[in-house]
């Protein structure tokens, strides 16, 4: 079994700057660190999914490095329109998953069974997402690499209408999503896709691949959990049974 732990719009801020917001969402962070280092079952790693940040600043960005190295398993980083691409990239370059050949915070990396692929979908200045032809080439380039192995995505913007949502399509044009839809089409090793951005938990399909979104852990900017549970952080784990194949359950931590 291959386990991933997701979790996803933290929103950090600094505490200098006196945003009441802040205390909390550093608490919330900590305790889904402390929570995912205290399964029984171990995430084999950890990604989170973008808007790490509140500002994008590198202070925010240390913040957040100081709290997820108390993980005891690798984290992975993708960014969301939130994030500053160039802060979030330097602050988290010496872990070496990214590639070196490309302004675009995208990778593929072996996960246990699981060949993990991080898909950069910010479109600068806007909160909806993007995929460029650059990104959908490197994107074709790494499953091309891997065409045998249990694929799954990750990304910050979900590329599926969230209905649920009073902005149900994240992207700013369906044509993007058209071009992607093929190459997932061309791709059958790829089983899930998992995103963040819609701050509360759904569930579609894209291409006839599963996909779903991750509550945020900024427990103040959540959409679908009520009141009783406004202290409530949570995360997805993702567990692939060798037999039986993916299965996705939200982690309430207490």
């Amino acid at each position: 079994m291959t386990i991933i732990a997701q979790i996803s719009d933290t929103h950090l801020m600094d505490v200098e700057n006196g945003d009441v917001r802040a205390p909390k969402r550093i608490e919330w962070l900590r305790r889904c660190v402390r929570d995912i280092n205290g399964l029984d079952s171990k995430p084999d790693a950890v990604i989170h999914t973008g808007d790490m940040s509140q500002h994008g600043s590198h202070t925010e960005y240390m913040l957040a490095r100081e709290i997820l190295a108390d993980l005891n398993m690798p984290l992975y980083v993708t960014p969301g329109n939130r994030d500053s691409r160039s802060a979030l990239g330097k602050v988290f370059l010496q872990d070496g998953y990214f590639q070196s050949d490309s302004k675009f915070l995208q990778y593929a990396v072996n996960v246990g069974a699981i060949y993990l692929v991080a898909i950069d979908s910010v479109c600068e200045g806007s909160r909806s997402g993007e995929l460029c032809d650059d990104r959908l080439a490197a994107l074709e380039k790494m499953l091309n690499a891997a065409p045998n192995s249990p694929t799954v995505l990750f990304m910050h913007h979900p590329p599926f209408e969230v209905l649920t949502s009073n902005e149900p399509f994240q992207f700013g044009s369906r044509d993007v999503i058209e071009k992607f839809g093929c190459i997932l089409r061309n791709h059958p090793q790829i089983t899930q896709i998992f995103c963040g951005h819609a701050h509360r938990s759904f569930a579609s399909d894209l291409a006839e691949i599963r996909a779903l979104t991750v509550p945020s852990i900024a427990v103040d900017l959540r959409l679908d959990m009520p009141e009783t549970m406004a202290d409530t952080p949570v995360y997805q784990i993702h567990s692939l049974y060798p037999d039986h194949g993916f299965y996705s359950e939200t982690r309430f931590v207490m």
